[in-house]
């Protein structure tokens, strides 16, 4: 699991858990020993990671959103892991926000192999 730091420099803004999940999920698909072909872009003007040119987890006004089958978001709702995700007024059905750090490497992996195909 990947745990936040309750100490930030002084005169610095402290991470939400999004932008934080985000940077160590950059972090862990840079490293050599990451196999996968991720990469790091924009989309809209928003940090997004991508495989094959498809977006599969996106950082949105500070939270970090993922893509799931709509049947998989329904689990992680129930569960607790995931919110479900508006934009513009409209719940998209593939999409979830992250709502906890647990289990993160996992769930990104899902929504990366889920885009993958």
């Amino acid at each position: 699991m990947i745990s936040r730091s309750s100490k930030t420099p002084k005169g610095s803004v402290p991470l939400s858990l999004g932008e934080e999940l985000f940077t160590n999920l950059v972090s862990f698909y840079a490293t050599p020993q990451t196999e996968y072909p991720v990469e790091r872009a924009k989309l809209f003007g928003f940090d997004c990671l991508r495989t094959n040119g498809k977006v599969f987890a996106k950082l949105h006004s500070g939270h970090l959103v993922m893509k799931f089958p709509a049947n998989r978001i329904t689990a992680l709702v129930d569960s607790g892991q995931v919110n479900a995700y508006e934009h513009r007024g409209r719940v998209l059905k593939e999409w979830g926000v992250i709502s906890t750090s647990k289990d993160i490497i996992a769930l990104t992996e899902e929504a990366r192999v889920f885009t993958e195909n």
